[in-house]
């Protein structure tokens, strides 16, 4: 039985991306945001055109399944390829920008000597 504590622990804190947490590859990494960023941009746009899925399974020329999946966000399904074609065929422009990565940050380091630390002490202690 849980306790009522339990309740509003955490149950995994991330370091980073929850990607590299869940062990994907960074090749595999950037698959997925790709995917995901063009799922966003056509099913924003289906629904603000308010596109029905007989209509998309047409349009898409595509299966039922296969629309049904767009719709439902099952992206480990369908390809980087199909999404952009499903993008063409609702008239939508595709573009991939590729651009460096950015340099990590440095990770600053605070060294103090022990005579200092002794000075700042004593005038705490003092004030």
């Amino acid at each position: 039985m849980k306790s009522a504590n339990q309740g509003n622990k955490p149950g995994h804190v991330t370091k980073g991306d929850l990607f590299d947490d869940l062990g994907f590859s960074p090749a595999e990494t950037l698959e997925m945001k790709i995917k995901a960023e063009i799922w966003q941009a056509l099913l924003q746009h289906i629904e603000e055109q308010g596109f029905k899925q007989a209509y998309l399974v047409t349009t898409l020329k595509a299966h039922q399944p296969d629309v049904s999946n767009l719709l439902r966000g099952k992206l480990a399904r369908i390809s980087i390829t199909k999404l952009i074609q499903f993008a063409g065929r609702l008239n939508l422009e595709a573009r991939v920008k590729l651009t460096s990565p950015k340099p990590a940050k440095p990770v600053s380091s605070v060294k103090v000597s022990t005579a200092k630390a002794a000075k700042s002490r004593r005038e705490l202690v003092s004030a």
